[in-house]
């Protein structure tokens, strides 16, 4: 009798947790129609960037200086490094 209870339970979370996804994606899908979008903001190359990039690789601050002084985190410098260079090629 107590098995049977169990997986009544169990089968109805398991409906719940169906339907509660369901929903989930058809909000995600209408935001995304309606132009939201989801996730951090992308931190724009700026023109304090720029200078800071110039005297870094002309060898007058270290990566770390040049970090400390834009207040970016290593994955995001060189991220931004890449994406700059990318449009100066």
């Amino acid at each position: 009798m107590e098995n049977q209870f169990l997986s009544l339970l169990a089968y109805v979370a398991e409906q719940e947790r169906k339907k509660n996804r369901t929903q989930q994606a058809e909000g995600i899908e209408v935001a995304r129609t309606e132009g939201v979008t989801f996730g951090r903001t992308k931190q724009e190359i700026d023109n304090k960037f720029i200078e800071i990039y110039e005297v870094w690789k002309s060898g007058e601050f270290t990566t770390t200086e040049a970090m400390r002084r834009i207040g970016m985190r290593k994955p995001t410098f060189y991220r931004s490094v890449k994406e700059y260079e990318g449009k100066l090629s």
